[in-house]
């Protein structure tokens, strides 16, 4: 009712109740009741019961707030793995489970479950100097270069190796763009000498701008490994070298980066100046440098480091035949550190990364979900984990160590909802993936938003780059909230104060309300294939996005041996139709031999769509050959 109509009402009420009066006091007067009517006995007025509030619907913003300020924080150094901010992170979250009354449900502690379940995590590299030794023939001594004009190469495998130098200029073997810096000669056994970056083509066009995704140096180790190169040794441009290795996954060979004015003082014979070496318009031919022995030895090992599930459950009610099923609501706690990864989009910085979105948001949604049913008066039919993943930016290391070492049956979980990047809410709209794993979730999820006039954007695929991915593998139907991608995304500048904590008690709501019609549903929901997605957003996708050529393979990036392991295979995808199936290991693609997943991306990126190829993998012991035609990427 609008508050400018109150006056007038208010005043034809006056006005009739005055001539009410008028036309009594004007009338005959009453016949008097014989004999009058007995007074009713004065009973005490009973007020209406009030509704209990239900915990479930009411969210507590300014705790979420306080969650996302002080994960977010500076204190905490951007939750990198390894790092003491990680630490305290998921020391948060485990107050946060105490304070809420939720069991202990990680690894033992003595005789007692703690919430903590711990994992190892490659986190990075421990590079030893390597060794460059240069023999020519007629020279007494052999040459090396200075220790500060030497670096390992970025994909450098452990290993010694010795051989004749061949120039082989920037090392790129394109036959779609018209360039081959290997034509017309056998290196087999030799060491390739690479100029750094890409060529420039004298003809332009598309063959110029294909060329510049032909400039990393792993390419180029790749590259030279599969002309059957012992060692690689590449020349940056001028004086300053790149960064150490961050990772110890080699392409195959032993492989440094050497300064230009070292490279000048070693190859003389090579005209370093000279244009048609530093920028040629057309691929040469590789040139031997006769009488040579480079000698190159390199050594990185990988750096592990503790990283931390936290998990809490909240028991079913006594009595419930579905107390031995369990719904998992997970997020992960960790981010970027200060940066410096090749997953920063911030190249070169090392400034804190604070994650405010990605993922404080989502951790703060849990707690404040586990909050609401923590004040339950009556418990849910089935048990509910409440799970803060560890090491989710390296991979969602942490959902897959939790999924292949659960604390009950893997089977028994009936459904996964994941909150990642719920911080960023834009005309209240909230992106829910993976309802195509179970028929009932699009119902579920709507009916979860009856009064919160949210707008819904329902996507099928179960798989992306987040921790449902891995429950999805597992085959446990999953929804995962997102609110989109930013220009804050991985920055530094993802910071606390640009989260919208009204949106995260939105999705919280949702999220609560999704987790108790799971957990109350008779029936449990069954798992189904979800077809891949169209509109892939954070990270995840159909398998093909960026490259020309789609497989529909999904790579487990936990792996950590050869090869390239798969956790499944998306439906109705080539790689279904081939027979490729969860656990196998691709080690050949076409004519790429794959050692890791960096060979699988360099080698997709060969494919051409409805061109028949052979994969190769191991299965239980065994190398099997299976033909594959890539669909077109998107």
């Amino acid at each position: 009712m609008k508050p400018t109509l109150l006056p007038r009402l208010r005043g034809r009420l006056a006005i009739s109740a005055s001539i009410l009066a008028l036309l009594v006091a004007c009338g005959p007067a009453a016949e008097p009741v014989t004999p009058p009517p007995p007074v009713p006995p004065e009973l005490p007025s009973a007020a209406p019961a009030a509704k209990a509030e239900n915990p479930i619907e009411k969210g507590d913003p300014q705790r979420i707030d306080e969650d996302v300020k002080r994960l977010a924080s500076d204190d905490l150094g951007g939750r990198g793995t390894g790092d003491p901010g990680a630490q305290q992170a998921a020391e948060h979250v485990e107050k946060r489970f105490r304070e809420l009354g939720l069991e202990p449900f990680g690894d033992a502690e003595g005789n007692a479950k703690g919430f903590k379940q711990k994992f190892s995590a490659r986190v990075g590299a421990k590079v030893e100097a390597p060794t460059v030794s240069l023999a020519k023939k007629g020279q007494k001594a052999a040459k090396t270069p200075a220790p500060a004009d030497v670096i390992t190469a970025e994909g450098a495998q452990t290993g010694e190796a010795k051989g004749e130098v061949v120039f082989v200029g920037h090392g790129v073997t394109a036959p779609a763009a018209s360039w081959d810096d290997y034509a017309g000669k056998e290196i087999a056994g030799k060491v390739a000498l690479i100029v750094d970056g890409a060529p420039k083509p004298e003809s332009g066009g598309k063959n110029a701008e294909a060329l510049r995704d032909f400039k990393s140096v792993r390419y180029k180790l790749r590259t030279a490994r599969e002309h059957k190169a012992v060692a690689a040794i590449v020349v940056v441009a001028g004086e300053e070298l790149p960064a150490a290795p961050e990772s110890a996954s080699g392409m195959g060979i032993p492989a440094v980066v050497i300064k230009r004015s070292a490279a000048k003082a070693l190859f003389p014979e090579i005209k370093w100046d000279d244009a048609a070496v530093s920028s040629p318009k057309a691929a040469g031919k590789p040139k031997a440098l006769a009488g040579t022995e480079l000698s190159v030895a390199t050594r990185i090992e990988p750096t592990l480091a503790d990283a931390w599930n936290v998990v809490g459950r909240l028991p079913a009610r006594a009595g419930s035949k579905t107390a031995e099923e369990y719904v998992v609501v997970g997020a992960h706690y960790d981010h970027l550190g200060r940066g410096g990864t090749s997953h920063s989009r911030a190249p070169g910085s090392r400034e804190i990364h604070h994650g405010a979105d990605d993922n404080a948001s989502g951790t703060a949604l849990l707690l404040d979900v586990a909050r609401r049913f923590s004040k339950l008066a009556d418990k849910p039919a089935r048990s509910i984990v409440f799970i803060a993943f560890g090491a989710e930016e390296l991979g969602t290391l942490g959902s897959r160590h939790w999924v292949e070492h659960p604390p009950v049956p893997i089977g028994s979980v009936t459904a996964m909802i994941n909150a990642d990047m719920v911080g960023r809410m834009r005309d209240r709209t909230l992106v829910v993936d993976g309802t195509g794993t179970a028929a009932a979730w699009p119902e579920l999820v709507n009916a979860a938003n009856a009064g919160l006039s949210l707008t819904l954007k329902l996507g099928a695929e179960g798989f992306g780059a987040s921790d449902h991915a891995s429950f999805t593998a597992a085959r446990v139907p999953v929804a995962f909230l997102f609110t989109g991608v930013h220009d804050d995304y991985h920055k530094p500048s993802d910071t606390s104060d640009k989260v919208d904590i009204g949106g995260i008690d939105l999705a919280a709501t949702l999220a609560a309300r999704l987790t108790q019609a799971v957990a109350e549903r008779p029936e449990r929901l069954a798992f189904v294939e979800a077809p891949a997605a169209q509109d892939p957003h954070k990270g995840g996708g159909g398998g093909g996005r960026g490259f020309r050529a789609s497989l529909g393979s999904i790579p487990d990036y936990a792996w950590q041996g050869k090869g390239v392991k798969l956790t499944g295979v998306r439906p109705d995808a080539p790689a279904a139709r081939a027979g490729l199936q969860a656990g196998d290991i691709i080690v050949k693609l076409d004519k790429h031999e794959i050692t890791n997943v960096h060979d699988y991306v360099f080698a997709l990126g060969d494919l051409e769509p409805g061109r028949e190829i052979t994969v190769e993998v191991e299965r239980d012991g065994k190398r099997v050959a299976l033909k594959i035609i890539p669909a077109p990427g998107r």
